[in-house]
């Protein structure tokens, strides 16, 4: 009987030490992959963050990204076409345009690198603007294929496209509040926003008629990331040279006042908010009449100049994710 209990015990073990060495092997392996994702997760975020914007340095306007400290400079779409208006997915790994290489005005995604493109709108008319939803889901556009500018809502796959603000003549510049997931647009030097789903729709900013004057420009308005104010560009001051500059307003519509006293020379163009809401990117003129890339210190008020050569540098957007010095 003791000889035969043993033997049950052995041809047992036989079976279950190996069960248990499997399990422990798999709980340890679980564990050490779960950090190893965290980890690989967090490195692919602790990078200089990035700027991309459109730039003719190599003879044709392509898509660029480069660092905020000015280093790392690199062409994304190198293509003979016209490639503007770049629009960063909020996790920073795909970036929206739109180029005109198929013979009409179309949005395009591709990867950060510049791999992956697919072409998102097949359209004969203007497709351009485009700008990500914080959550991902959604690229607005601009297209006048209805016979006004209007703002579009697709998918990012490009499927589902639909007519916003049908309603709204020239409508222009749709961007995305972090805070609510609505989009922010100008239609006649009227900064609305609207909720994509319900299409509520809310005035954030309209001057009173006696303010409004012939050649009056608003336009380019962008919620900061942390829902505080709004950048925009505007010629509101300057009614005797008419040249946009950058300013800011509060949430509520109010301090709508000029933020440039840096050396541009304007006309700026394209606000885009750093993720801590600390700085702008934005572009500009400067005296060898080139367009070039500058940043704001919210803080300071000083700008410093980014990009300084003897090409076109614009449209700056600032990358969602990355450290900003």
């Amino acid at each position: 009987m003791i000889h035969s209990s043993k033997t049950s015990i052995n041809k047992a073990s036989f079976f279950i030490i190996p069960i248990i060495l499997f399990c422990l092997f798999s709980v340890s392996c679980s564990f050490d992959n779960k950090p190893n994702e965290q980890i690989q997760q967090s490195a692919s975020l602790n990078h200089i963050s990035r700027i991309a914007f459109v730039s003719d340095r190599d003879g044709n306007w392509d898509v660029w990204i480069i660092n905020v400290d000015g280093s790392e400079l690199k062409n994304l779409t190198a293509n003979p076409a016209l490639d503007s208006h770049p629009s960063w997915s909020p996790n920073g790994q795909m970036i929206a345009f739109y180029s005109d290489r198929d013979g009409n005005k179309n949005i395009y995604s591709m990867n950060q690198d510049g791999s992956n493109l697919k072409q998102l709108t097949f359209n004969s008319k203007s497709n351009h603007s485009p700008s990500w939803s914080p959550d991902g889901n959604k690229i607005a556009f601009v297209s006048n294929r209805s016979g006004e500018n209007c703002v579009w809502i697709m998918n990012p796959d490009g499927s589902e496209q639909y007519n916003l603000t049908k309603l709204l003549k020239s409508s222009r510049w749709p961007t995305w509040s972090n805070i609510t997931n609505e989009i922010l647009f100008t239609s006649e030097n009227v900064i609305y926003q609207m909720n994509y789903e319900t299409f509520e729709l809310n005035t954030i900013f309209k001057l009173n008629e006696e303010l409004i004057f012939e050649g009056l420009f608003i336009g380019w308005p962008i919620w900061s990331p942390n829902g505080n104010k709004i950048a925009l560009i505007s010629n509101f001051l300057d009614r005797e040279k008419m040249i946009p500059i950058l300013y800011t307003l509060n949430r509520d519509g109010k301090a709508f006042k000029p933020l440039i006293n840096g050396p541009g020379l304007g006309p700026d163009e394209r606000p885009s908010w750093s993720r801590d809401s600390n700085f702008i990117a934005y572009s500009s003129f400067t005296n060898n009449y080139n367009r070039q890339l500058w940043i704001i210190n919210l803080t300071t008020g000083l700008s410093k100049q980014l990009t300084s050569d003897e090409f076109m540098n614009g449209f700056p957007t600032w990358e969602p994710v990355g450290i900003v010095p």
